[in-house]
């Protein structure tokens, strides 16, 4: 994970008080059940990006001669393999 679960909650924290002076929140719950779900959804997001890494770095094991052997530039090949896995999924990273 990119983000300690520190920093997710800095950055919940600091979007649901922007939502709140903006006024662009009605709440039906109390604020912390709100807090809970942004914190929960951006930690969501986060861990499906790094299994999509792991799928991606396990589809290059694949290839490793070729990578090796200096054919294929690995971090190229990860790049564009994850790409094309998000578009197919439609995932937004």
């Amino acid at each position: 994970m990119r983000l300690s679960k520190e920093q997710v909650d800095k950055i919940s924290g600091k979007i649901l008080e922007t939502l709140k002076a903006k006024e662009l929140l009605v709440f039906k719950v109390d604020e912390s059940t709100v807090l809970s779900r942004i914190q929960e959804t951006f930690l969501k997001d986060i861990q499906a990006e790094d299994d999509l890494d792991r799928e991606v770095e396990n589809i290059l094991k694949s290839h490793t001669s070729e990578i090796d052997s200096g054919q294929v530039d690995y971090r190229r090949m990860f790049n564009l393999i994850k790409s094309k896995l998000v578009r197919e999924r439609g995932m937004v990273i």
